[in-house]
């Protein structure tokens, strides 16, 4: 299908008023952002009835950026866009005790912080957006433009679940495993979908007939879950109290577009 598309695809950098043009693209591109939360005191009880006290957190981690877009110019210098995108926006947690940890034989707590401490954790966000696009150059070979796009995101993994693997002594052999998840901070409801805003500046090179190379730098703003309190260290589930917080993501990205202007014929 690709190849028949490109078969008809024309030159786009004389467009007109006259002359609609359609472009696809193909996205790739380098994704990163900051902090997302800290919790400065999360109790952890250990089985003599002591306690450890740590503190735990989660940032992202550079990432990656794949999407397909579609954009419809039916004027030289403004266009609409449409994008579904999906961002790598992986996180990894933190863990450190605040001072010396309590007695414990099985060194549960240590063991599961020493784990958790620098863990790629698997985040990720399918990104559903539609804005506009302006160029305030259409007609050059080299058109730098403004883009605006937002939408909706489906959200795939944790940001709050903080959790390690500890190995306990006198079990597993051959009846079981000795691993076991010391789980610190749980989520009661798992937020799935949220909002999405992309704001991005960059520049079109025209390649050949109906082809264009862009690049691109954008801001991304989306809306995740966020620890805003400690979990209940006694309680049979450790959920965490959850909220929300606005990120930045910057993105850097280049795409390949393929443009078909549409030609209108004259009858005589």
């Amino acid at each position: 299908m690709a190849a028949a598309v490109a078969a008809l695809a024309g030159r786009a950098t004389a467009q007109s008023s006259e002359h609609p043009l359609l472009i696809f693209s193909m996205t790739g591109g380098y994704v990163t952002g900051g902090g997302i939360w800290s919790l400065d005191r999360q109790i952890a009880l250990v089985a003599s009835g002591a306690r450890d006290s740590l503190s735990l957190a989660r940032l992202f981690r550079p990432g990656f950026e794949a999407g397909l877009g579609v954009a419809l110019y039916r004027s030289p210098h403004i266009g609409l866009a449409a994008e579904m995108a999906f961002l790598g926006i992986s996180t990894e947690s933190r863990c450190s005790p605040l001072g010396p940890y309590a007695f414990d034989p099985d060194r549960v707590n240590e063991q599961a912080c020493l784990d958790i401490q620098g863990r790629h954790v698997r985040t990720n966000a399918a990104a559903f957006q539609a804005g506009a696009i302006v160029r305030p150059w259409a007609t050059t070979a080299v058109q730098p433009f403004l883009r605006a796009v937002g939408g909706l995101a489906l959200l795939g993994g944790s940001f709050v679940e903080t959790a390690g693997t500890v190995v306990m002594s006198g079990v597993g052999g051959s009846t079981g495993s000795p691993l076991r998840a010391r789980v610190f901070l749980d989520e009661e409801n798992r937020r799935a979908l949220t909002w999405i805003a992309t704001f991005s500046a960059g520049v079109t090179i025209a390649a050949s007939p109906g082809y264009q190379v862009r690049f691109e730098v954008r801001d991304i703003v989306t809306r995740v879950p966020s620890v805003t309190g400690p979990a209940d260290p006694q309680a049979v589930q450790p959920f965490a109290q959850v909220g929300s917080r606005t990120v930045q993501l910057l993105g850097l990205t280049v795409a390949l577009d393929l443009a078909l202007e549409r030609q209108r014929t004259r009858r005589y």
